[in-house]
């Protein structure tokens, strides 16, 4: 089972970091949610101190861990947040109604699939870790997920919550990443509340474009990781919409 925090009271929320994330990514959030919301904070395969237990994961295949961990705590109804990948394995459970989801929380997270060039550079990332390590990669790609003004101490924590992070955890998640379907015509017809947050300066993801009613949007001025750089703008942002 995955490595996993639960904190404070109130409705259930789950909070699913992305790549070279962990729950710790959250810690900062986490402490103001936990007033209102009993948070469980997960950690992916290979990520954090969750362990891989298989060959291969598909967004679908971290939905059901994930899911286990709520099972496991005898939770029936839950609002989910996910961050990047963690929006993709969000996705995932709203489309096949794996778990039953109060509001679903999308953060610098995109309902486009990988076009050719996105593929192509997964698998360079792969290669890259496989001949440098993660230490290396992560120094190498760190600053490309923050805004201009970010400060270095928002920077310097990403850093270290990638650097926990496993050669096979990452290299799985690319492949996750690189085979996400394509949700765009599926958000169109989403009936579960959510909410869309965006970067301004995020040049991580494709922007998620939808006219659908049901899809709320808050742009925060960050860039991918606005949960570090703005994190009373991302707390203010949860907590209205979930209110």
């Amino acid at each position: 089972m995955l490595n996993y925090v639960r904190r404070g009271s109130g409705e259930p929320l789950v909070l699913v970091h992305g790549f070279l994330g962990s729950k710790d990514i959250f810690e900062g959030v986490t402490e103001r949610l936990e007033q209102q919301y009993d948070v469980i904070s997960v950690e992916l395969p290979g990520h954090g101190n969750s362990e891989m237990e298989k060959d291969a994961y598909s967004v679908y295949d971290y939905a059901d861990e994930v899911i286990d961990v709520l099972k496991h705590e005898g939770i029936q109804e839950v609002n989910w947040l996910g961050h990047s990948l963690g929006g993709y394995i969000t996705l995932a459970v709203l489309e096949t109604k794996r778990f039953p989801i109060k509001r679903a929380i999308l953060a610098y997270s995109s309902a486009s699939p990988d076009d050719v060039e996105a593929k192509q550079k997964r698998d360079q990332q792969a290669q890259y870790i496989k001949a440098n390590g993660v230490d290396a990669f992560v120094d190498s790609v760190i600053e490309n997920f923050f805004a201009k003004d970010a400060t270095q101490q928002a920077i310097d924590v990403a850093r270290n919550i990638g650097k926990r992070a496993t050669e096979d955890g990452l290299i799985k998640a690319l492949q996750a990443m690189k085979t996400r379907p394509d949700q765009r015509d599926f958000l169109q017809t989403l009936d579960v509340p959510t909410l869309v947050i965006q970067g301004s300066e995020d040049g991580a993801v494709k922007p998620i474009e939808t006219n659908n009613r049901n899809i709320q949007k808050v742009i925060t001025r960050t860039g991918h990781l606005g949960m570090l750089e703005d994190e009373s703008a991302f707390v203010e942002a949860v907590k209205q919409f979930l209110t």
